[in-house]
């Protein structure tokens, strides 16, 4: 019998808070009790094929690194010895009884040009002790800020370091915790914090994102050509900006093209989306090209998967589908313009729908973002709780979960 698995993907951010990595998350169906990680090796090595044949390793983590759990049976099976160790980082779990066998399957990963990993360390003697023969072989120790204290992170940070391996710093979930492990000299952090900043009350979203927004639900509603020529040709800076962004592809520059029109006819209005969408997100504060910033891929992966579970419960209601989209994409909005949603809405294209879902997760556009949210943290009882709700089965999850994962990585 196949085994029905989908994938939940957390990013791991650099000092400079960008995506360095993403730790993928194989799980089976949110109505089973027992994950497929946790199981025996032939059924996660039928996840591993299904997932990576599906999506594709590189469509689905771009030019970064891919965290994957390993168990003891798993190092010692050479599950991973088939894949790209351009690509993979190794963690050994928690709970690996460290012997002769285990020391000489690091061995060989690290021969074959794997990076290793020793997941949720506890820096205590039991632990170093256990651990200490793989310390040769280790790129990095992932430390969690929820089991260790603030006086073993520091510690931790100083003892590695002198051995060369790098410090991750997990369940980070807000900016005082982040800064915290960042002056303790960590340099790569896994949680949320990028997505809850510090929000500077009375703040309000700036008049170009308001009005890329307003473009980008226009487009999702399928305007004709001219009705989105009209648009976009009402805002001069932003139109500019679409031609010099056409004229810009090798392509096109020994036929320029000088008016709105012969741009959307040349690009198309799947690219027209896209590059609205980067425009929002090509902010100077974030200090990086939109497809570094967590908050982007974030932010487009819950559009796109939004948008593809509201298609399948509401296949021909574009107007549905369109709010969807909005809905994940906006949801981030109070992380990238640090102010609450509250006072971000007024001046966004939301009405009373989508304004419910996004200030208290209700209607169907809610339990979408609620779903959203779940897959995110891997909250499995929340997962199954909307599911039912909407009435959505577990294999349409997992072809929007693929499609969202391709759709954020292409920009």
């Amino acid at each position: 019998m196949q085994t029905l698995a989908y994938l939940a993907r957390q990013p791991i951010l650099d000092r400079e808070g960008k995506i360095y990595a993403y730790e993928l998350l194989f799980r089976d169906s949110p109505e089973s009790d027992i994950a497929i990680i946790a199981s025996d090796v032939l059924a996660t090595a039928q996840v591993l094929e299904n997932v990576l044949n599906n999506i594709g390793i590189e469509r689905l983590i771009g030019n970064n690194k891919a965290f994957v759990n390993c168990s003891k049976n798993m190092l010692l099976d050479n599950l991973f010895g088939l894949l790209n160790p351009k690509y993979f980082v190794l963690e050994v779990l928690e709970d690996v009884e460290v012997d002769e066998a285990i020391v000489k399957a690091v061995q060989r990963y690290r021969a074959l040009g794997f990076e290793l990993a020793l997941d949720d360390f506890i820096f205590n003697d039991e632990f170093i002790t256990r651990f200490k023969p793989l310390f040769p072989y280790v790129s990095y120790v992932k430390m969690d800020v929820v089991d260790n204290s603030q006086e073993s992170m520091n510690a931790a940070a100083v003892f590695f370091k002198t051995m060369g391996i790098k410090l991750l710093a997990e369940k980070v979930e807000d900016e005082a915790t982040f800064k915290r492990c960042e002056e303790a000299g960590y340099d790569y952090f896994q949680g949320f914090f990028f997505a809850k900043p510090e929000l500077v009350t009375g703040r309000k979203i700036d008049a170009t994102s308001a009005t890329l927004l307003q473009l980008l639900l226009r487009i999702k509603s399928r305007p004709s050509l001219e009705d989105m020529v009209e648009s976009l040709t009402k805002h001069e800076d932003i139109a500019q900006n679409l031609l010099r962004f056409v004229n810009s592809d090798s392509e096109t520059r020994h036929s320029r093209i000088d008016n709105v029109k012969d741009a959307i006819v040349w690009v198309g209005m799947r690219r027209i989306q896209e590059w609205l969408m980067l425009m929002l997100y090509a902010r100077p504060e974030l200090g990086m090209t939109p497809q570094a910033s967590p908050l982007f891929q974030n932010a487009s992966h819950r559009a796109k998967f939004m948008e593809s579970l509201a298609r399948t419960i509401d296949e021909n209601n574009d107007d549905f589908c369109a709010k969807a989209f909005m809905v994940g994409l906006i949801s981030r909005m109070d992380a990238l313009v640090r102010a609450p949603l509250e006072t971000i809405l007024p001046d966004a294209p939301t009405d009373d729908e989508m304004q419910d879902a996004l200030l208290n997760r209700t209607g169907r556009l809610g339990t979408l973002l609620r779903l959203a949210d779940a897959v995110e943290l891997d909250d499995r009882e929340a997962i199954q709780a909307c599911l039912k709700e909407e009435g959505i089965h577990f294999a349409q999850l997992k072809l929007c979960l693929n499609e969202s994962y391709s759709f954020a990585n292409e920009h």
